[in-house]
């Protein structure tokens, strides 16, 4: 039967936690052992996904839901690694509910186990390639969205190298509502701008040469030193404008510095033409390219709940007209623990 827009999604989304819980088996003990709470989740809604669309009867363990799917599948066939997913299970249970953690072996078999299950019940439940099955459906910004599944196609075609400067594209298409005002800093800017931005910064020999020549500063130092204090520091702030902006997102940064390596580099041209550079040699592998993609699509999910979270109530007055409304008291402490509830007088903003 077709796919419906909502299955799709939810296949998408399959994939990303399949693929974040195969990035997560990358990463030094203790931490690579998350990977099994992730790929179980993955597996789990994938059955959940395969019975709601074969119509099969709900499953009230996970062991169960192999036999309720069997009667729905073609005669003979059966959900593959079935055994292999209820040894991911067990080793989930074992670390979730007792604190047993799994070995390497374990975690090298869960991530095998699960990609050959996804890539064999997604053919047979519905009917599609797994790899097909675009991470882009779960991006909410549509152009971000059409530049992800250029990416895929491309690296699916065999070009990385276009795929990678795609990603690239995306991930600059997606910051770029939240860069800062190139000039000066305004009211309305995006809370993820901090600050304004200077896109050519003066150095220090030119601020220098901003004041009298052999005039000292207060400090006794000449306006040499002044000018490289000032450029140190607005330099200092750039490179930690990222860094903020993705602990404010709850990005890991050290998966924000991966991205930047292995992406080519923007360089822009007036006139609007832009380079994509990188060193001699350059040929992202497959593996690069699937974490970039999981990386572009997590940072894209990241900005949805932050511009979820930003939407401003219907009673808050727009930016231009603070200072119209009166303001008005709700209340006043009283001696007691709890505040008393009391209409007052309106008050000036």
């Amino acid at each position: 039967m077709p796919l419906s827009p909502d299955t799709i999604r939810r296949l998408a989304f399959i994939r990303y936690l399949h693929t974040l819980g195969a990035e997560q088996s990358r990463l030094p003990e203790p931490m690579s052992f998350a990977c099994v709470l992730t790929l179980q989740d993955a597996v789990e809604s994938f059955l959940i996904l395969a019975t709601d669309h074969l119509g099969a009867a709900a499953s009230k363990t996970f062991d169960q839901y192999f036999e309720k799917l069997a009667p729905h599948l073609p005669d003979g066939v059966g959900i593959a690694v079935e055994q292999g997913m209820k040894r991911l299970n067990k080793a989930r249970v074992n670390l979730k509910h007792y604190g047993f953690p799994p070995g390497t072996e374990s975690v090298a078999m869960a991530v095998s186990d699960t990609a050959t299950f996804m890539a064999a019940n997604t053919m047979t439940v519905f009917g599609i390639d797994y790899e097909s099955v675009s991470m882009a459906h779960v991006i909410v910004q549509e152009p971000v969205r059409e530049l992800v599944t250029k990416a895929e196609a491309a690296s699916a075609n065999g070009d990385r190298i276009a795929a990678m400067i795609r990603l690239a594209a995306a991930f600059e298409e997606l910051f770029d509502p939240h860069e800062p005002s190139r000039s000066r800093w305004n009211a309305d800017a995006s809370p993820l701008a901090f600050g304004p931005r200077f896109n050519w910064p003066l150095k220090a020999d030119k601020i220098a040469r901003l004041f009298p020549p052999g005039q000292r500063a207060v400090s006794g130092h000449d306006y040499k030193a002044l000018g490289e204090q000032i450029e140190g520091l607005t330099r200092a702030v750039e490179e930690l404008r990222p860094a903020v902006r993705m602990g404010a997102l709850g990005i890991n940064y050290s998966a924000y510095r991966r991205f930047q390596n292995l992406v080519p580099s923007a360089v822009r041209f007036f006139g609007g033409r832009t380079e994509y550079r990188a060193p001699e040699g350059y040929q992202p592998s497959a593996e690069e390219f699937a974490f970039c993609l999981q990386f572009v699509v997590s940072a894209s999910l990241r900005l949805a709940e932050l511009d979820a979270n930003m939407a401003e109530p219907a009673w808050l007055p727009p930016t231009d007209q603070w200072g119209q409304r009166e303001w008005v008291t709700l209340a006043q402490e009283s001696d007691g623990p709890d505040p008393v509830r009391e209409a007052g007088p309106a008050i000036a903003p």
